[in-house]
């Protein structure tokens, strides 16, 4: 058997069987019967009005009707108050408007712009859910050099979502054609981004320094 969409009342199929008619007809009625139940349920005024707790664990003790709101106003812990509805087995919270702010910031592509030492370009930094993508595109108008174990930092520690620890990953960096630029860069646990020279590199005046990471930052 199967059952309608909106209120599950079941009907029988070519493929029910003849010898199974009493139980189905049985389990027809007594569909019928639940939802019919349930629409009276709505019409009433336990069905109607909210159910109010102090406590999202005295809101769970509370049987409602499907599609009825719940309340709860004073629970210790603060991001369990707020509506919820009953959904047939459960009190479930609705979206509220924090909860919205809070997904539409961890869904978001920013650029940032470079201005360390003498270092130019951007890096753009895009975030879905806790998955963080950096791409740097950079550049020096002078010549320069980094030596083996020399630092750049190229965003502040906050700037970026904060891993659980401190990152490393290689930089392929290619510069006119060259790949021997070994660094790594660094995603501090505090946000930070840096690059570190791993043996003595040296760019061109205008010679651009590219690469991309993706990691997973705590909250």
């Amino acid at each position: 058997m199967k059952t309608t969409p909106i209120y599950g009342i079941p009907y029988l199929e070519g493929s029910d069987l003849v010898s199974g008619a009493p139980e189905q007809f049985a389990n027809m009625a007594n569909g019928v019967e639940t939802a019919l139940n349930e629409v009276d349920n709505r019409n009433t005024p336990e069905g109607v009005k909210p159910a109010i707790a102090t406590t999202l664990e005295t809101l769970a003790g509370i049987t409602g009707v499907t599609g009825q709101t719940g309340y709860v106003t004073a629970d210790p812990t603060e991001s369990n108050n707020g509506p919820y509805y009953w959904d047939g087995t459960a009190w479930l919270p609705y979206a509220t408007g924090a909860m919205l702010d809070a997904l539409s910031s961890r869904v978001a592509s920013t650029v940032q712009t470079l201005a360390v030492y003498a270092l130019l370009g951007a890096i753009t930094v895009t975030r879905s859910a806790n998955v963080v993508t950096v791409h740097v595109e950079a550049y020096y108008n002078t010549k320069w050099s980094m030596n083996t174990g020399d630092t750049r930092k190229l965003l502040d520690d906050g700037k970026l979502p904060s891993p659980a620890a401190t990152l490393i990953f290689p930089a392929i960096v290619n510069g006119q054609g060259y790949w021997d630029r070994r660094l790594t860069a660094n995603i501090t646990k505090e946000g930070g981004l840096n690059i570190v020279a791993r043996t003595d590199v040296g760019f061109n005046a205008n010679e651009k320094m590219g690469f991309s990471l993706t990691y997973v930052a705590t909250e």
